[in-house]
């Protein structure tokens, strides 16, 4: 918003300065160089909602703070909080089934990591933990396991499902073991019944949805078509 403000001040000064007068011209400069330096307000970029999963809550992402921030507020909108609260760059917040904990990732630390913390912003730690780029974390239904994706060269590029235990510990790479080299793996999401987990993967030349036994095995194209597919969400019965 602000620079758009910004621009078509820039051309309205342009202009101007080609038919006015010298007095006119100084007047001007002056008005556009006040401009510049006032704090213009921008409008808040919120992404990435996720429903707590009592349906009464929602955290979001948030660049309303000049950074991007987790956020949660009430269903109705109301009492809008700030859980992370540094200068950094935090996203992409999922909730434990049991809603008492929110799964998230940080560049905090000089790479990307999957951060978990307490629903109310408290005890925000480091699960990770390691020189990779990680993200996209998504819990499994009984609470024990995360998976998300892992990006060692941080290209994005050559990213893999890995599933850890919900303390960091036990992260083992899924979908590497088929050996497919520099295809991109990313954005699982795991089955109600948390046998399957399903994710993106450009393994056969464009993006397609692909999904795999909670091991890592039986890794299937369910869209397999020259478009490209994403953003895989389940249905509650697991059935599609």
């Amino acid at each position: 918003m602000k620079r758009y403000l910004i621009l078509l001040l820039l051309i309205v000064f342009v202009t101007s300065m080609l038919f006015m007068g010298i007095s006119c011209k100084e007047k001007l400069l002056e008005l556009f160089e006040e401009v510049l330096e006032k704090e213009v307000p921008t409008v808040a970029d919120d992404s990435f909602p996720s429903w707590s999963p009592d349906g009464k809550m929602i955290a979001f992402n948030s660049y309303r703070d000049g950074n991007s921030e987790i956020y949660i507020m009430n269903a109705d909108g109301s009492g809008q909080t700030n859980l992370t609260n540094n200068p950094v760059g935090d996203g992409t917040p999922s909730w434990s089934p049991d809603g008492k904990k929110i799964a998230f990732e940080s560049n905090r630390d000089g790479n990307w990591e999957i951060y978990i913390m307490n629903a109310d912003g408290s005890g925000q730690t480091n699960l990770t933990n390691n020189t990779a780029d990680n993200g996209t974390s998504s819990w499994s239904p009984d609470g024990k396991k995360i998976a998300f994706y892992s990006d060692p060269e941080s290209l994005y590029v050559a990213r893999d499902i890995y599933v850890m235990n919900a303390d960091g510990s036990g992260q083992t790479n899924m979908t590497t073991n088929l050996t497919y080299n520099e295809a991109d793996d990313y954005a699982p999401s795991w089955s109600p019944d948390g046998r399957m987990i399903a994710f993106t993967s450009d393994r056969d030349g464009n993006t397609e949805i692909y999904v795999m036994n909670a091991d890592g095995s039986g890794q299937t194209n369910l869209t397999n078509n020259p478009p490209d597919d994403r953003s895989t969400s389940w249905s509650p019965d697991g059935q599609t």
